[in-house]
């Protein structure tokens, strides 16, 4: 007996829905799988919610505080140099009236970030450097003509700028100690003097006016070098200003680092070697473990434009210098 076409025909059509229906079921109860993980998570979740966790607070000493002195850099002012806007494409602008303000938000600040860190260490002594080139003076035929005022007018102006950001710091500090250096702009000479830089120097004649303003004032100390380093100890530790002009960099690939390394370990070579050399001159806020570049007041000027030289905002330096650690929070100062 034949079997009809049409009688495959229903068994093949009856065993592909049978395949199709095993497959169906196969994946209802996967899905059932995960609708049961999933009910089971959601439970779980919701009795975490309805848990009280028991918070284990880590307890923070207030009475265990370290010990720091605060330093703070304050170099490359070039007070009475003008920065046209138009010079720098907008990027700056500086006269008398804006170094004054800055100078004033530069003492502030110190005064903030201090009582900001007492929260974390005892901090009674400031030390406060004066580096260098607080004037720009007339070393240049082209400085004549545009800065706004004579070498002697700008002693006068800077002294009151100076003793007034004192008057603010005194409040916060035991005790300002104040070792200065002398830039390589503020010069009576033409060309920098190397032994008797200190005798050409307007800004050598500022702080010794300065230590004689102070003279009665026991909270305030000046530092004043007749040499190029000034070498002060706090704790254990031994630390190296300098202007910076003594540094010989010419654009190199690593910037200032390779140069002033070099410079250092040659520096160390004598008796007189350091732990951390602070210095400016290079208008750039740069640091390491071994040295520290201030940025300057001034800001960014034509003179940087000409020379490539990266931009830059207004900026000085403080930091803490901790009784056990050494040299720990490091921050510029943007004014």
């Amino acid at each position: 007996m034949k079997t009809s076409w049409s009688a495959i025909a229903r068994e093949q059509a009856d065993k592909a829905h049978k395949t199709e229906v095993d497959a169906l079921k196969a994946k209802l109860a996967q899905y059932a799988a995960s609708v049961e993980s999933l009910e089971k998570q959601l439970g779980i979740a919701l009795s975490l919610g309805k848990t009280r966790i028991r918070p284990h607070p880590l307890l923070v000493s207030m009475n265990d505080k370290a010990e720091a002195v605060a330093i703070a850099m304050a170099s490359d002012w070039h007070v009475e140099e003008t920065v046209e806007a138009a010079s720098v494409n907008g990027l700056n602008e500086y006269r008398l009236p804006i170094a004054k303000t800055r100078i004033e938000k530069f003492f502030s600040t110190i005064a903030r970030l201090t009582e900001i860190e007492r929260h974390g260490a005892k901090i009674d002594d400031l030390v406060l450097w004066l580096g260098g080139d607080l004037m720009t003076g007339m070393i240049h035929e082209e400085l004549a003509e545009s800065n706004s005022k004579t070498p002697t007018q700008v002693i006068l102006w800077l002294q009151d700028r100076i003793a007034d950001g004192l008057a603010t710091l005194k409040p916060h500090f035991k005790r300002i100690l104040i070792p200065t250096s002398y830039g390589n702009h503020g010069r009576t000479t033409q060309k920098p003097r190397h032994a008797t830089g200190a005798a050409h120097s307007y800004e050598w004649l500022l702080y010794r006016i300065l230590e004689g303003r102070f003279a009665d004032d026991q909270q305030i100390e000046f530092q004043i070098a007749d040499s190029y380093f000034n070498f002060m100890e706090v704790y254990g530790r031994r630390l190296r200003f300098h202007h910076g002009d003594g540094l010989k960099f010419q654009g190199g690939i690593g910037g200032l680092t390779i140069p002033t390394e070099k410079a250092i370990a040659s520096w160390n070579k004598s008796p007189n070697r350091a732990d951390l050399d602070l210095f400016g001159h290079w208008h750039q806020y740069q640091q390491n473990r071994h040295w520290l570049c201030n940025g300057s007041l001034i800001g960014y000027n034509a003179y940087a434009l000409s020379i490539k030289a990266s931009f830059e905002p207004p900026t000085q330096t403080y930091f803490l210098l901790d009784k056990k650690r050494g040299r720990t929070m490091t921050a510029p100062i943007y004014l």
